[in-house]
């Protein structure tokens, strides 16, 4: 329970508040929220062998949910399958389980050849039955007079597919006329019938990228900085910015060369609250298009009866180097950091086409650990400070999460507020979601 209260934060992502212990119901939106974070939650807390068997599960899983698979993706799939039966000995030895005779886990051996011969597995889940008991059961049970309800349940099931078939036919009916009447009426009519298209949201514009800046194809910001007069030392305290006049100095002396002005504790800037990344298409999973958020927002007093809120300074992961990025890499090229503050240059200062983000590096990417397959950093300082820089956030590819690293026995200090600066050593997250875990696989 302790590692759930204290996994750190990621837009989208539940919190379990108090643990998991004090969940009465588990449906399948808790299951998924869990697995997102299990591995990082269980290791450190287990044996090896036991994270192995771990790992093989949720990675089949992550597999499985793929809308477009290779023989690549289905031999990783296959692979999962036989390290999980390779292994799953140590759960019978430690007493975790008594028998491996579930019918779930039988059927995980059927996933490929299915796979093979009917598609992707995307379309299928106990969702739909789950969701079918309750229209087809539990409402026509709750029709009855609870006495010899199963003739009751069958009229009432047969009264509603009457219904289903008369609607049906009635909007049938309804679009063949709506047809014959658009038929006859004359070009000019039927343009002005038509609807004219919607407005665009008026509280964001939407900036596109060009396509050699993939994965990210565009983002979105507020059109007005909702803190259009934010001075320095507010960004120090209250954003946690410390070294924001050296990092933006060494920004201006690389782009504003010829500038005469030095910048200073004097300056004021206009702040973002968050930044929208509109994700390009992944083969591996729906061409809808994916957005996620990226906040970079201080904690709020609670005042009155306002409760207040807690600073949200999510990570991500940014271009390091342009010259050396290449989209179809996976993590190569890329480099954690912190995103403390959102803003956008000075007009003193000249003109720049992005708006900025001061950032915190955290260390490159080096080999993933053996056991979890998860990669590991930790906060990249420089004489003994922070590593602190300003970016174009055209350089930003997509929110990421760690994880905070621990042993046998978690740090009782660290919150799901705080584990960011108090821990040491982190994990990143490929599990967040599915587009993450296949870019991180497979590139």
């Amino acid at each position: 329970d302790a590692r759930f209260i204290a996994m750190s934060g990621h837009a989208g992502l539940r919190h379990f508040k108090k643990g998991i212990s004090f969940v009465s119901q588990w449906t399948g939106t808790e299951h998924k929220e869990m697995q997102r974070v299990f591995l990082g939650v269980m290791a450190g807390a287990v044996r090896a062998e036991v994270l192995t068997v771990v790992k093989s599960l949720i990675d089949f899983i992550y597999y499985a949910q793929f809308q477009s698979h290779t023989s690549t993706t289905l031999g990783a799939l296959q692979a999962c399958l036989d390290t999980f039966h390779a292994h799953k000995q140590i759960l019978l030895d430690l007493g975790i389980r008594e028998h491996f005779n579930i019918p779930k886990i039988h059927s995980l051996q059927h996933y490929v050849n299915a796979i093979w011969a009917l598609g992707s597995a995307d379309g299928y889940n106990t969702e739909a039955p789950e969701r079918l008991h309750i229209d087809f059961a539990k409402k026509a049970y709750r029709s009855s007079n609870k006495r010899d309800y199963t003739a009751q349940m069958t009229l009432w099931l047969q009264h509603q597919e009457a219904f289903a078939l008369r609607e049906s036919y009635l909007d049938w009916l309804e679009k063949k006329l709506s047809r014959a009447s658009a038929a006859v009426e004359d070009d000019n009519d039927s343009d002005d019938d038509e609807a004219p298209p919607s407005a665009p949201r008026e509280e964001e514009v939407t900036v596109q990228l060009p396509v050699s800046k993939l994965p990210t194809i565009a983002y979105s910001i507020a059109k007005s900085a909702p803190f259009p007069d934010v001075i320095v030392p507010q960004l120090e305290t209250i954003y946690g910015a410390v070294d924001f006049i050296p990092a933006f100095t060494v920004f201006i002396k690389k782009y504003f060369s010829r500038s005469s002005i030095t910048p200073n504790r004097h300056d004021r800037f206009a702040l973002y609250k968050q930044l929208s990344l509109q994700l390009a298409r992944n083969r591996y999973i729906s061409d809808k298009v994916r957005v996620r958020r990226l906040r970079a927002t201080p904690a709020i007093r609670a005042k009155g009866r306002s409760p207040g809120s807690p600073a949200h300074f999510d990570t991500a992961l940014i271009i390091e180097d342009p010259s050396n990025y290449s989209p179809s890499a996976g993590v190569e090229g890329l480099r954690i950091a912190q995103i403390r503050a959102i803003f956008t240059l000075p007009p003193q200062y000249g003109t720049y086409p992005h708006p900025l983000a001061y950032i915190e590096w955290f260390t490159g990417f080096n080999q993933p650990d053996k056991t979890t397959g998860m990669y590991t950093v930790h906060r990249s300082s420089r004489g003994q400070r922070r590593n602190a820089a300003i970016v174009s956030v055209e350089h930003i590819v997509r929110p990421c999460h760690l994880m905070g690293k621990s042993g046998l026995k978690i740090d009782r200090k660290w919150t799901t507020d705080n584990v960011i600066d108090q821990a040491t050593y982190f994990y990143f997250n490929p599990y967040i979601d599915v587009d993450t875990f296949s870019r991180d696989r497979l590139g």
